[in-house]
């Protein structure tokens, strides 16, 4: 348990975690709860798993996806088993990544194409494998927990 939840008190992890989080929190809770516009997902459970039947993905990582999304942005932005709410997510935008990789690299910014490229997807990856390599960082569960197992007890 110690390795998933290594870290340092690094504030950069600290931007980077909350950020990240962040950043996904409205596509887990716009599949989860329907909060927020459509994000290109199906606003609701009922909806995003319609939408992801669709694309030929079963079921079962369908409501994968909506609890990695939903539940991993919050333990990103808390700290909390970062490192496995990373993971979890950057398997997800894997995925994403190569649903969007025949719309090229740019984004969709002029409504031209057919779909969104994948730059996105790249920037967010990225982010996510700093915290997968290196953890949550400073005011993370993670450190909390850390500290408190190596903490002599009295």
């Amino acid at each position: 348990m110690n390795e998933v939840i290594q870290t340092t008190d690094d504030y950069t992890l600290l931007f980077l975690r909350v950020v990240t989080g962040i950043i996904i929190f409205p596509y887990g809770m716009q599949k989860l709860l329907g909060w927020f516009d459509d994000l290109g997902g199906g606003v609701g459970i009922r909806e995003s798993l319609k939408r992801i039947k669709q694309k030929n993905i079963p079921v079962f990582v369908g409501w994968l996806i909506i609890i990695g999304q939903s539940f991993g942005s919050i333990a990103l932005i808390l700290g909390c088993i970062g490192r496995f709410a990373a993971l979890g997510n950057f398997i997800i935008f894997t995925g994403a990544l190569i649903v969007h990789s025949p719309d090229g690299w740019t984004m969709n910014w002029l409504g031209k194409k057919k779909g969104e490229g994948i730059e996105y997807f790249i920037l967010l990856l990225s982010l996510l494998l700093i915290i997968i390599i290196k953890g949550s960082g400073a005011f993370s569960v993670d450190l909390w927990l850390l500290n408190s197992i190596k903490a002599p007890s009295l």
